[in-house]
């Protein structure tokens, strides 16, 4: 059998000149992605609105008062029914006793 053949570990000369080459290949793509980027910002900016502007419509409402919470996993539950199970943990509700609300 015969052994694989070993190469000789490259000059300190080929060494900085291949990575001097990837370097400068690095450059090269990181100054086109900052044209494009600047392309598209710029794109952007001057983008005219076609036809008639629209209104942006009223975000929803969000309340004050803190979503109701699983007494097992503390996530908060899904708006609408509570059911008898925590949709996310599946605490049994009627394990423990209501609390009054408070105010």
């Amino acid at each position: 059998m015969r052994s694989p053949a070993r190469r000789s570990p490259p000059s300190d000369a080929e060494l900085h000149a291949r990575l001097a080459a990837r370097i400068e290949a690095l450059e090269d793509r990181v100054r086109q992605l900052e044209v494009r980027v600047r392309g598209g910002a710029v794109a952007r900016r001057v983008r005219i609105p076609v036809g008639p502007v629209r209104q942006k419509t009223a975000a929803p409402r969000t309340s004050n008062r803190p979503q109701p919470r699983c007494p097992g996993c503390t996530l908060e539950l899904p708006p609408g029914r509570k059911g008898e199970a925590c949709v996310w943990c599946g605490f049994q509700f009627d394990a423990v006793r209501s609390r009054k609300r408070k105010g």
